[in-house]
């Protein structure tokens, strides 16, 4: 059984006549009334039967076209949807980023995108950087966003490239010896137990603190997620290295910028490398191509 046969009895259904039928499909009469007979083999019962000079479903043909219309209906909307999708103007982009970032960065970047392509429309998720790697090699979206990650070199079916550094401050709860300076020196951090906000900063912090010749204590491991990682800080179970956003929650904290040396993470923009991309989700990487090219990273 094929979408052919679903067509060429759905016609017949409608129209009652062969060679009505044949008409409207642009086809001969006796490929018709044989891929009809075909039909009816596969399903082992009548379809129609005849009526004078026309021919009417059978009880069985009844039951089959509600069925048959069903999928019909299905399939073609199925088609739509993704004409819809790949519709360059009009598309569908699907985005997954750390929580950082789709909470300040990507829904800025997407409203100006919007203001060009106003009929986009995006799926958006928040996922850890290596839920989305693997999300992108399995084609689960179309574009993850996420900061520097150890074993990226693990992941060569994703293209990778930074788009922008955001400056990482220090964040230490209000009662803390070092809550009203203004500044710090990350040597002087020795002693200090960390809660650290993803593997990336993590990995990165890391080879940064041991070439100022210590390795940081860790109290907490990653969470990806600042909010969890702002609230463990002023609950006093450690002190962390974050990102300095727009949505960074204060309450309770102290926020010191690290006067030597000069410490940012880096957000990156990946997607599989060799992988089918709409045209919308295309323009929309170019988008964020061009607007981070006249970012200072």
């Amino acid at each position: 059984m094929n979408w052919q046969q679903l067509e060429y009895f759905k016609t017949v259904a409608e129209t009652q006549n062969f060679t009505s039928a044949a008409n409207l499909l642009s086809v001969t009469q006796p490929a018709l009334s044989k891929a009809i007979s075909k039909l009816e083999e596969e399903l082992n019962v009548p379809l129609f039967e005849k009526k004078g000079r026309n021919i009417r479903l059978t009880r069985f043909g009844d039951m089959f076209l509600i069925r048959a219309n069903a999928a019909i209906r299905e399939i073609n909307e199925g088609v739509k949807e993704l004409q819809d999708i790949i519709n360059p103007m009009a598309g569908t982009v699907s985005v997954s980023s750390l929580y950082t970032i789709g909470t300040h960065f990507i829904p800025s970047i997407i409203s100006d995108f919007l203001k060009e392509s106003p009929n986009t429309k995006f799926e958006f998720g928040i996922e850890s950087t290596s839920n989305i790697l693997n999300g992108l090699k399995a084609g689960k979206f179309d574009l993850g966003f996420y900061d520097e990650f150890g074993d990226i070199k693990e992941y060569e079916e994703i293209e990778s490239i930074p788009i922008k550094n955001e400056e990482l401050v220090i964040i230490v709860p209000k009662n803390h010896h070092l809550a009203d300076k203004r500044e710090v020196l990350l040597k002087d951090l020795k002693e200090e137990s960390f809660v650290f906000f993803s593997e990336g900063i993590k990995g990165k912090m890391c080879s940064i603190f041991k070439s100022a010749g210590f390795i940081p204590k860790v109290s907490m491991k990653p969470s990806e997620s600042s909010m969890v990682v702002t609230g463990f800080v002023s609950a006093g179970l450690g002190i962390s290295i974050v990102p300095d956003t727009p949505n960074l929650i204060t309450d309770g904290l102290s926020v010191l910028r690290i006067k030597e040396p000069y410490c940012y993470r880096t957000v990156h923009m990946g997607w599989l490398k060799n992988g089918y991309m709409i045209p919308s989700a295309k323009i929309f990487k170019d988008f964020v191509i061009e607007v981070s090219s006249k970012i200072d990273i």
